[in-house]
């Protein structure tokens, strides 16, 4: 049995919770509190039940096996579950016609940790763009980015190199499609976008379709720069 004390600043939804927590995605909880695997104050959880701090929750459910690994998704792929990977989720997408890194785990925790823009963790990409650039571009995403679907923090670093159609790019906010809209706004026409590293987890070496199960010390590593405590 896993007991967990409640420390939230507002009411929010147990599946939720549990998912920051490490429990599983929001879906296995679900299935939990279907199967009265879950009670609050010793009362069964409900589909929907919100948690506040100073709640007690008890889980009765056998504990798992954490997995944490690097996937090259190939240019074309839909990201999403991966056969190899059961029980893991991509943490942060990528479109279908990116590539490069991505990490799976079911260690929940890293949702937020890693993908919150509060923590401004750093994933880099390159990309080739068709048009010649002017040092403009550079000037311009340093400043931030404002198109009809969003206003887009200025990114972490950016390169240019390739005879002035590539560039090297740091962004630490994470929204959809983000490059490839503030490149848009910029009359850039991407003609590829690579994710080449998430956090100090590089893409080099590794091929495409490929998985990389993280060693113990990769994990421990992974963790520390998450803020996440290592429960191995």
């Amino acid at each position: 049995m896993k007991i967990i004390t409640v420390n939230a600043k507002t009411p929010i939804r147990i599946n939720i919770y549990l998912r920051d927590q490490g429990v599983g995605s929001r879906r296995e909880i679900d299935e939990y509190i279907k199967n009265k695997f879950i009670t609050i104050h010793g009362k069964a959880a409900t589909l929907g039940s919100k948690v506040a701090t100073g709640d007690i929750i008890k889980i009765d459910n056998p504990s798992k096996d954490l997995i944490y690994a690097l996937y090259y998704k190939k240019r074309g792929e839909v990201t999403g579950r991966l056969n190899e990977l059961s029980g893991c989720e991509p943490i942060g997408r990528l479109d279908k016609e990116s590539e490069g890194l991505l990490l799976y785990t079911n260690d929940f925790r890293v949702v937020d940790a890693l993908l919150n823009p509060k923590h401004g963790r750093e994933k880099e990409y390159e990309v080739v763009v068709r048009e010649k650039m002017t040092p403009r571009v550079i000037t311009l995403l340093k400043k931030g980015i404002r198109t009809r679907e969003a206003t887009y923090a200025p990114v972490k670093s950016v390169t240019m190199y390739g005879e002035n159609r590539s560039l090297r790019i740091v962004l630490t906010e994470g929204k959809k499609h983000e490059i490839r809209r503030m490149l848009n706004a910029l009359n850039l026409t991407i003609l590829s976008l690579k994710r080449t590293r998430i956090l100090s987890f590089v893409s080099h070496g590794l091929k495409a379709g490929a998985i990389h199960y993280l060693s113990p010390k990769q994990i421990s590593s992974l963790l520390l720069e998450l803020g996440i405590e290592d429960k191995n």
